[in-house]
């Protein structure tokens, strides 16, 4: 006969490890930037690692850094603008230190309106963090794929018919269980006592989302909201939040006045896209007509 026992193995994901990645992110770990998308932190992206794998079982690789421009405001000398490129490869391991896998993924980040050195720091640093975030989006909505559904917390892979056989110590823990009269595997969810991420900027180690000494300026603001609530296209729109962009990068937002901008931002998009579509389709028709 066949034996129903689980075979023990020793290379590969932990079944905690599998589920842990299956569950949705927590709320609690998602910020919003200026035009209301949804975003991990670089620090909770690197935490999130050490969770799930554990120290050491996780490298990054800088595969490129090159600088695409740096560039000295005609209008304020002494002010620069730089932007870096980066390519990031991650490398997963199980616990037992095998290599799993390699992802990989790249971004180009501006740091406006520095000084010099400010502006190479800023772009660098903001390059090599956010091609790591990316490179771990494969890994799933823990690591903020869910995300990109328009901010979406429910997970988008819910599931997965490849599960790995319990270790010897999963095995024993379930045995003990149930002879505990328990027959449940489910371990904690290690995100359950994360903190409130508040910090999200390009380099949001050092400059966060706190408006600066004197916080958020209370004219730069209103004027934010006029222009959004004003602007006709989304070409208008785009450029608004650029702008936008450009203060959360120099650290001169704060978090509540973030979200503020991104409550009238997202909205004005949506009715814009939509008017977009509705004008297509309305030249569509009337092509058909003619």
């Amino acid at each position: 006969m066949l034996s129903t026992k689980l075979r023990p193995r020793r290379r590969g994901l932990l079944r905690k490890q599998v589920r842990q990645l299956l569950k949705p992110i927590a709320p609690e770990r998602v910020l919003r930037d200026g035009k209301g998308h949804s975003h991990i932190t670089q620090q909770d992206n690197l935490a999130h690692l050490n969770r799930v794998f554990g120290f050491g079982n996780w490298d990054t690789d800088l595969l490129r850094l090159e600088l695409v421009f740096e560039t000295e405001r005609a209008d304020k000398p002494g002010r620069w603008d730089v932007c870096y490129r980066a390519v990031v490869r991650l490398t997963i391991k199980d616990p037992y230190g095998n290599v799993l896998c390699h992802y990989e993924n790249g971004t180009a980040e501006t740091a406006q309106n520095q000084t010099r050195g400010d502006a190479h720091e800023l772009a660098m640093k903001s390059a090599i963090s956010v091609a790591t975030k990316r490179a771990s989006i494969p890994l799933g909505d823990q690591f903020g794929l869910s995300l990109y559904n328009k901010g979406q917390l429910a997970p988008l892979v819910g599931g997965t018919h490849v599960w790995p056989d319990p270790t010897p110590e999963e095995i024993a823990a379930r045995e003990a269980a149930q002879a505990a009269g328990g027959a449940s595997e489910e371990p904690e969810d290690i995100q359950a006592n994360v903190p409130q991420q508040v910090s999200l900027g390009h380099d949001e180690g050092d400059r966060p989302l706190d408006g600066g000494e004197g916080g958020t300026d209370g004219a730069w603001l209103a004027r934010v909201i006029r222009e959004i609530s004003a602007a006709e296209t989304l070409e208008k729109l785009s450029e608004i939040g650029n702008n936008i962009d450009a203060e959360i990068a120099a650290g001169r937002v704060s978090q509540a006045d973030n979200d503020a901008i991104g409550g009238v931002f997202m909205p004005k998009r949506e009715r814009l896209l939509a008017e977009r579509a509705a004008a297509r389709r309305a030249a569509q028709q009337a092509e058909v007509g003619a």
